[in-house]
């Protein structure tokens, strides 16, 4: 059973919350067997909070209340536009306006403890994300966005994830820009 609240959504047994700045301290021993996402939870996540940069938010399971849960995962988020070709905008959008820039929230960083990984923890809480932008979508956000390592198994785990790219410009860069559309979530309104 899915239950949204403002920075706080549990799908059955897990929960994921965002982060207080008072929180930051349980990202000190978070280890997902990447030198720089870790030290971007470890060391950055709550300088760019403060810089209103990124939210980060963590994922847990959900136990009894006087019973404490170590995160599995985190994830930080940012604001984000893509401009899709004319073409890809008309299938997109079906109205006669034509938005240059489409908004979007970007997927800073993800990751999931490296004990858990291959578990289907980070399909997850992707798809928790998916929901609470969806189900909460505060500013207008149509897509989900991230800049995904070019590394196959970062690629397929996004591919999985029903991310496309967004063009095939950057398919020799470090990292390939990818995105998914939350319309495709929506459930539509009868009328």
């Amino acid at each position: 059973m899915l239950s949204i609240k403002r920075n706080k959504i549990q799908d059955r047994n897990w929960i994921s919350e965002k982060l207080s700045e008072e929180g930051y301290s349980i990202t000190k021993g978070f280890d997902c067997g990447d030198n720089d996402l870790n030290e971007f939870f470890q060391k950055d996540a709550l300088e760019h909070k403060k810089e209103l940069l990124t939210e980060t938010y963590l994922l847990k399971m959900a136990i009894e209340e006087n019973e404490k849960s170590i995160p599995v995962a985190f994830i930080s988020f940012c604001n984000d536009a893509i401009q899709l070709s004319k073409k890809k905008r008309g299938k997109i959008l079906p109205s006669k306006k034509q938005y240059k820039y489409l908004p979007g929230v970007k997927i800073a960083r993800l990751g999931v403890d490296k004990g858990l990984q291959r578990k289907n923890i980070g399909t997850l809480f992707i798809n928790m994300a998916k929901q609470l932008f969806l189900m909460d979508n505060r500013t207008g956000c149509r897509f989900m966005t991230v800049d995904a390592y070019n590394i196959a198994r970062v690629i397929e785990f996004y591919k999985k994830n029903d991310f496309q790219f967004l063009s095939s410009e950057d398919s020799n860069k470090d990292t390939r820009i990818m995105y998914f559309d939350l319309k495709r979530l929506q459930i539509p309104h009868n009328q």
